[in-house]
């Protein structure tokens, strides 16, 4: 697939089946793609802002598995000044995304697919990421971790900003040079979700 970037931000309006509006797309992509999901709501507003927080001072941003965008906008909204970089999966909402955002780049297809333009970012650059690491099949959770373990390792000022519904940290690292470190829960979220971020520890 190419960058969505280069072929949707202006056009007709996407035609999808099913329902329509940001929380009914967020629904229908659940029901046909529950464990690539992970979630039965899209972000709370409060959920949005505590991740924006953590991705405060950084001049690029990457968003993986932005879905209907209720953590982009408020990434948009935050940082202005800061590049942003969108990941979506699903070719339906990456489209809406790229036309909500049209200064941003969307890429949609898998994150490991995008391995190139995830690693090539500028060296001071943070990862904010809804994606559903303990739910997703082991086909796509293996390479998913080892591009996002590659990212961080590259250099020591990045960070991963991830939620998680458990009490638990998102996913289990494969090496002791990355350290999670708990931010607290937003308990007005349904369901409630714990914000970690993921480092270097050097």
């Amino acid at each position: 697939m190419t960058g969505l970037d280069e072929v949707t931000p202006h056009g007709a309006p996407v035609r999808t089946p099913g329902p329509t509006g940001a929380s009914a797309r967020f629904l229908w992509q659940y029901l046909r793609s529950p464990a690539l999901v992970g979630a039965v709501a899209p972000s709370s507003a409060a959920l949005a802002r505590a991740m924006s927080r953590q991705a405060r001072g950084y001049a690029h941003i990457l968003e993986f598995g932005a879905g209907t965008g209720a953590i982009t906008r408020q990434l948009a909204q935050d940082h202005g000044e800061s590049r942003l970089t969108i990941f979506e999966r699903d070719v339906r909402l990456a489209r809406a995304l790229a036309r909500r955002h049209p200064n941003a780049p969307v890429w949609d297809g898998c994150l490991h697919e995008r391995a190139a333009i995830v690693l090539g970012q500028p060296a001071h650059c943070v990862a904010v990421s809804s994606l559903p690491f303990r739910s997703l099949p082991a086909s796509v959770l293996g390479p998913t971790i080892e591009i996002v373990e590659a990212f961080l390792l590259a250099h020591p000022e990045r960070k991963l900003v991830q939620y998680t519904y458990g009490l638990r940290a998102p996913f289990d690292v494969s090496t002791p040079r990355l350290a999670w470190a708990r931010h607290g829960r937003v308990w007005t979220n349904v369901p409630p979700a714990g914000v970690w971020t993921l480092g270097r520890r050097d």
